[in-house]
């Protein structure tokens, strides 16, 4: 009775999970019919759809949108996010929109944009040392346990920008003794870090690392999101450029 149960209860949950799948598919058949892809594209994204099918919603379906179909989804989906701009980050700390935050790469992929990008409420920094992936938190005295990502943040070193230091301060103090044994005062090693909350203002060498974000609970841009930063780059493209004043108008300015 009881193995009969089991193959009951399974055959029920392997076909709501096919009607699950074959719903998925339908939806994207029909869409991508209605969109003039071809047939033999309507069938590939169709079982792809299936098992994933943010790759065409938010993939190739933005592609085959008519540009006023773009804006009206690229200005309902940021609303629907509670944004003004598909670019804007909601502070992890104060919640205030943070405009500009994010880009897209030349290969199309979300990224931290060009700072600074910092809330104008509190001292949150999304380019700060400590979301970037050539940081390395704590002093080289402390042991790797720190630079693991235990232990305090706030300060650390730099592992793109370095400069001249004594030894006592770049090395622990066994190989700092065997660096003097050997006439080293002073060896090339990270940068110092004072304070990781704000980058140093010379520093163009930022790249995000989305563990660290992550622990700073702030959420790497989705397929949905980086759909809406490719409208947006999209909309930014297609707006008309502004004509230059007449020669009545010059003179009025």
């Amino acid at each position: 009775m009881m193995n009969d149960l089991f193959w009951l209860v399974l055959g029920l949950a392997a076909s709501a999970l096919l009607l699950f799948l074959t719903h998925r598919a339908r939806r994207v058949w029909e869409d991508a019919s209605r969109r003039g892809f071809g047939l033999q594209r309507q069938i590939g994204w169709a079982l792809l759809g299936a098992i994933a099918p943010s790759r065409y919603w938010w993939g190739a379906r933005i592609e085959a949108l008519a540009p006023q179909e773009r804006v009206e989804l690229l200005a309902y989906e940021t609303a629907a996010c509670g944004l003004n701009r598909a670019d804007s980050l909601c502070c992890p700390l104060c919640t205030v929109e943070i405009p500009r935050a994010w880009t897209l790469t030349s290969d199309g992929s979300p990224t931290v944009a060009p700072g600074p990008v910092e809330c104008l409420r509190c001292d949150f920094r999304l380019d700060s040392c400590r979301h970037c992936v050539h940081f390395l938190p704590g002093s080289p005295k402390v042991g790797i346990l720190i630079a693991c990502g235990g232990g305090d943040v706030t300060s650390g070193r730099c592992s793109h920008h370095k400069v001249s230091q004594p030894v006592e301060e770049a090395c622990r103090p066994d190989v700092a003794r065997q660096l003097k044994a050997r006439g080293y005062e002073y060896v090339r090693a990270p940068r110092p870090i004072v304070d990781s909350l704000f980058p140093p203002d010379f520093c163009t060498a930022f790249r995000p690392d989305r563990r660290r974000l992550r622990a700073s609970e702030v959420r790497w841009p989705d397929a949905r999101r980086a759909a809406l930063l490719r409208l947006l780059a999209l909309s930014a493209e297609t707006e008309p450029a502004e004509e230059p004043p007449c020669g009545e108008e010059q003179w009025l300015l």
